[in-house]
């Protein structure tokens, strides 16, 4: 995820309008798999943070954008595995070396390690040699132990490789993404879409547990989600969960249009972002059909085939009043009578409030507890139609809720 000071945004009156590099330019291209070839010499010969970052700043050079140059990088690293590596635990090794340093006194102390310096350095040899000939090992495999667990010190293990025109891609959905942290609310606007893929769009947007309306107009299909800046609380999670449910908007095979409101700068001025289908974005999201949460796995594999005659199948698509839609998680049956149960992951009083208000009366929502996003409490008058919960739904609440409302 590219960090605010890597944003490269042109402001336009109100609108917001990202500074895509597309398939960039043939020196673009090159920077591209330069960045791609260094991080992938660094993995394979097991560089440390630090002299990867010496490495991505001599390699920036002169290059004048530094924030392009700068974000590519950060989405190299954001795929990166960077772990201490060291035999011996670092803080027991400074321990005993810095204990016996200080009785030894100020001669067997040095100044500690400068910027590239080499960091046996600073203490005496025979300190390290002391010191490791008592824990069974050597002065050289000591001095390597030393400092391991401090942040640059740290290596590169593994990643995720992605070549010259992936990255670029990968970085024209990260700038979208960075911008979404700070959304007020976005809508979608589908054209005649795919069910499938409506069915796709929204099981993700349950499975990130955010709080989203649907709609209908005409042949069109409107999908409205709230951002994080619509919270009082957990508005920074919830802001990841909407960065990370994007590129699956991406997926879809039809005509698009995203509509967005953003906090801006250190203001906080309302501006706004327009994405369509025609901007060629293209996700890195794997094209699956099935999004299910742990909550969701967990309620259906205690469920089973049936409890109490109550059979589970996939939600089927509600169309209410001819225009608002509702795809639930789960269609229940038993003998003649149908019922629907739903999941709410994040949510405030206003949206559940308005949420129950385009609700049939034969629909159960199941509301995490430890998802609310404001300071009010689940409202009592609310408690005949929802089914709260911490981190498993109740089988046996849920069941009591469709012999309620099963029509």
């Amino acid at each position: 995820m590219l960090t605010g000071d890597l944003l490269r945004v042109r402001v336009n009156g109100k609108a917001l309008h990202p500074a895509f590099v597309g398939e960039g330019s043939e020196r673009l291209q090159e920077r591209a798999q330069d960045l791609v070839g260094l991080f992938t010499q660094a993995v394979e010969g097991g560089w440390t943070r630090g002299e990867l970052e010496a490495a991505l700043r001599e390699l920036e050079g002169d290059d004048t954008d530094h924030k392009l140059s700068r974000g590519l990088a950060k989405v190299l690293w954001d795929r990166c595995e960077v772990e201490t590596v060291a035999d011996l635990d670092p803080q027991e090794v400074r321990r005993q070396v810095f204990a016996l340093a200080a009785a030894r006194g100020p001669l067997a102390r040095g100044p500690g390690p400068s910027p590239g310096q080499d960091i046996a350095r600073p203490l005496a040899r025979e300190i390290l040699d002391e010191v490791a000939a008592g824990m069974g090992t050597t002065g050289e495999h000591l001095a390597r132990a030393l400092y391991a667990d401090l942040k640059e010190q740290q290596r590169l293990t593994s990643w995720r490789p992605l070549d010259g025109p992936g990255l670029l891609r990968r970085y024209d959905v990260a700038l979208v993404q960075a911008v979404l942290l700070r959304a007020f609310w976005l809508k979608l606007r589908l054209v005649a879409p795919d069910p499938r893929r409506l069915q796709q769009l929204l099981r993700a947007a349950r499975f990130h547990e955010l709080m989203v309306r649907v709609d209908k107009a005409g042949p069109a299909v409107l999908v409205h989600l709230d951002g994080p800046e619509s919270l009082l609380r957990q508005s920074t999670r919830y802001g990841m969960q909407l960065a990370t449910f994007f590129p699956t908007l991406l997926l879809q095979t039809g005509t698009w249009a995203l509509e967005a409101e953003v906090a801006w700068g250190k203001g906080r001025l309302r501006k706004s972002l327009t994405l369509t289908d025609q901007q060629g974005l293209v996700s890195h999201a794997r094209d699956i059909g099935a999004w299910k949460s742990r909550t969701e796995q967990f309620f259906e594999d205690r469920w089973g085939a049936e409890q109490e005659g109550w059979t589970i199948s996939p939600g089927e698509v509600q169309v209410i009043a001819g225009q608002h839609v509702l795809v639930p998680a789960w269609t229940f049956r038993k003998g003649g009578r149908t019922a629907h149960l739903d999941v709410v992951g994040y949510w405030r009083k206003g949206y559940l409030e308005e949420r129950l208000q385009h609700t049939p009366p034969d629909v159960v929502l199941a509301v995490s507890k430890r998802l609310c996003g404001d300071k009010a409490e689940l409202p009592a008058a609310l408690a005949a139609r929802v089914v709260p919960f911490a981190e498993i739904i109740p089988v046996k609440q849920v069941l009591e809720r469709l012999e309620a409302v099963g029509s």
